[in-house]
């Protein structure tokens, strides 16, 4: 089953120590995917730098430099993206599905504008979610997500106490 959502709301659900992602669509019925803490933390080793802007035609920036860059459109991502917050009705029975694999895809559109296709794959895969999103708007979920998850304990790997270096491949990528 493919399902093309448009939005995405999350909760932490204390009782199942697990993420929920609820994707919402029109004139379907919500779905949730719930993501562990395992996948979250894999998803994090990867994605700074995998988000991280590109100049090819530019000396690349050095491990620090680079870090700076990525901090700077995080922080700016996180003022600039607005976040609509609303209640999760509790007297709706949700089809679940654990989250196994999430496929990331950017695309380049010719107006020199960005997309990022996630999509959220359970073990069988049978079932997909398709989320587009632009970077600032992919750095805004992840934001929400830390807020979500504080229970976790799991370093922001765009916050100053947290520099690490990582690989500077940003190649399509999977998370399982």
């Amino acid at each position: 089953m493919v399902f093309i959502a448009e939005s995405i709301t999350t909760f932490y659900d204390k009782a199942q120590d697990r993420l929920s992602l609820i994707f919402n669509a029109q004139e379907k019925k919500p779905l949730v995917g719930l993501m562990t803490r395992q996948l979250f933390k894999g998803l994090l080793a990867q994605l700074p730098n995998w988000l991280a802007p590109q100049h090819p035609d530019s000396i690349p920036p050095t491990t620090e430099q680079q870090w700076e860059i990525n901090h700077i459109h995080h922080q700016i991502s996180q003022q600039k993206v607005v976040v609509t917050y609303g209640k999760i009705p509790s007297n709706h029975q949700l089809e679940s599905f654990l989250i196994n694999t999430i496929h990331f895809t950017k695309a380049n559109l010719p107006d020199g504008d960005q997309k990022i296709k996630l999509e959220f794959l359970d073990s069988g895969k049978t079932t997909e979610i398709i989320f587009v999103l632009n970077a600032a708007q992919l750095h805004k979920l992840i934001g929400e997500i830390f807020k979500q998850v504080q229970a976790w304990d799991i370093n922001d790997p765009w916050q100053e106490k947290n520099r690490t270096p990582a690989s500077s491949n940003t190649n399509d990528r999977i998370v399982h």
